[in-house]
């Protein structure tokens, strides 16, 4: 008897752990984490990050050697197109300036003696061709007065062309003097200064920069690069949002003027350089600074939308509780823009069911995906994870908020 008890005892027991078994495994099928579909504004952007800098800047630099003996311009200093900025020592021009001067004026002397002799040996031919018509002059001296004015006139040619040359070694000797002092080219602010007083310059090979002249900092530029992925995406006009270091809490806006087909290649990752025109009146943005960037692709206002966390659900396969939708077939195929595309979500019914529906999407800012045509409306509940298993199923990079400009597709 007392055998018989324990037999059924164990019996109980396990019809009792199978029956709570399945109660369990039943009911966890039905424990699903939903997000519901709405309705709002969705704005695709493409992040990247670029480099602040002036949109004109000019290399100011020295044509010839010497040694810095003032400087008239420092870091901010605004100056005016023309205006002096450095001047390097000029004793060594000036005299070089003194010599060729002194080189032109023997020129010019030398030429002159040419212009007399050349008009002496003109004059004594015409004699000596007067006296041989009369028979006076013999054909000898003929001959020896035509030799004389011809080289006469050769001499005075090589006067003349002395006296060129040493014209022109006057106009670089003053030329060089000239470029001992260094002008501002353009109207703007000096943003880096490269030399100081005592310094010597070399322009031998190449010529110095001594000052980095920012034309107008009130209209910047951010050079940034697009991930080869993202960049047939980007077109010129398109709008962009960015923020710096040193404003966080500050969004600047611009505007992409200029999407460059020059690739460059760092890592085996290649990008591509996108200009983008920004307003910065009241001069806080300073060249070099790094901004993150985010080019607006597309926008659309009060559309429907879901969490993109929802079309990476996958039910379980031993999910009892998954029907698929009458209206799976209602969603057409690619709407031929090349953006719209299938996906499918799974909607909680009033069932408690997981009910399989597919749908067309459009735009995506990362966070929320557009809902352009299949079974959903406002409301309705999407399954995006199973509650008893930890929440939401994430992708391999897991949700990336940022700092409201989305995330990168």
């Amino acid at each position: 008897m007392k055998m018989r008890l324990l037999v059924g005892a164990g019996s109980a027991v396990i019809i009792a752990v199978a029956i709570l078994y399945t109660i369990r495994a039943t009911t966890k099928t039905h424990q699903y984490e939903t997000v519901g579909v709405d309705r709002g504004d969705i704005v695709a952007k493409i992040t990247a990050t670029g480099t602040i800098n002036p949109v004109i800047t000019v290399q100011v630099g020295s044509q010839v050697s010497g040694r810095i003996a003032k400087i008239f311009a420092d870091f901010n200093a605004h100056v005016e197109k023309g205006q002096v900025i450095a001047q390097l020592e000029t004793d060594i021009y000036q005299s070089r300036v003194e010599q060729a001067n002194a080189n032109f004026e023997l020129g010019q002397a030398q030429t002159e003696e040419s212009r007399v002799s050349l008009r002496d040996a003109e004059n004594n031919l015409r004699r000596i061709i007067n006296l041989s018509k009369g028979l006076v002059a013999s054909e000898r001296e003929l001959e020896i007065a035509d030799t004389n004015h011809k080289g006469a006139k050769a001499a005075f040619s090589a006067a003349v062309a002395r006296e060129k040359q040493a014209q022109a070694l006057l106009a670089s000797a003053q030329l060089d003097l000239e470029h001992a002092t260094i002008y501002s080219p353009v109207d703007g602010i000096v943003i880096s200064r490269n030399c100081d007083v005592g310094q010597t310059v070399v322009a031998s090979f190449q010529t110095p920069d001594l000052f980095l002249i920012a034309q107008d900092l009130t209209r910047m530029q951010v050079e940034a690069y697009v991930d080869e992925a993202d960049i047939g995406k980007v077109q010129v006009g398109q709008g962009v949002l960015f923020t710096v270091d040193a404003f966080p809490e500050r969004t600047f806006n611009g505007t992409v003027s200029q999407v460059r087909f020059a690739p460059k290649e760092e890592q085996n990752v290649v990008t591509y350089a996108t200009v983008i025109e920004v307003a910065n009146p009241d001069l806080s943005l300073r060249p070099g600074m790094t901004a993150t960037v985010s080019i607006i692709t597309s926008e659309k206002k009060n559309v429907l939308r879901v969490e993109t966390i929802a079309l990476r659900f996958k039910a379980d396969p031993d999910d009892k509780n998954v029907v698929t939708s009458v209206a799976e077939d209602s969603a057409s195929p690619d709407g031929g823009d090349g953006i719209d595309m299938q996906q499918t979500l799974f909607r909680l019914n009033d069932a408690g069911e997981a009910e399989r529906v597919l749908i067309k999407t459009g735009i995506s800012d990362g966070r929320y995906t557009e809902v352009i045509t299949g079974a959903l409306a406002e409301g309705d509940r999407i399954i995006v994870g199973y509650a008893s298993r930890g929440g939401r199923q994430k992708d391999d990079a897991g949700e990336r908020r940022g700092f409201g400009f989305g995330m990168r597709r």
